[in-house]
């Protein structure tokens, strides 16, 4: 977690994404070079523990959103493709030279399909 607020791109883009899916969470982090970037993560709970994390970062300019691999244990602070997480469509989520409102609703449409299915395959048969 990085000790800077966050920036206005991030604060719209999380405050935009809020208003279309409830029960996110917000992470804020910083490259070695001190680029921000944020992380929104949803967490699909079964018997009262966390099975599975869906993430998409923002950094003001690019999406990327997928299965987390650890539920944010180990991957959090880490960006997705530094994770190896598969951002690829539709399952995943990757974006380019993408403003905060339009990344929004683009995230709140993946997060939503994700929520509506139940999580991952794994999760709903078992």
């Amino acid at each position: 977690m990085r000790d800077s607020d966050p920036t206005p791109s991030e604060m719209d883009f999380f405050r935009s994404l809020s208003e279309l899916v409830t029960g996110l969470h917000d992470w804020y982090h910083a490259d070695d070079d001190g680029t921000p970037w944020m992380v929104a993560s949803y967490d699909f709970v079964a018997n009262d523990a966390i099975h599975a994390t869906l993430r998409a970062d923002y950094d003001g300019r690019s999406l990327r959103g997928g299965w987390s691999p650890a539920c944010l244990n180990w991957d959090d602070g880490v960006r997705a493709a530094d994770a190896l997480i598969d951002t690829t469509p539709p399952e995943g989520l990757h974006l380019d030279n993408i403003a905060p409102h339009d990344a929004a609703a683009a995230a709140a449409a993946w997060f939503t399909m994700h929520i509506s299915r139940g999580g991952p395959a794994s999760l709903r048969q078992g």
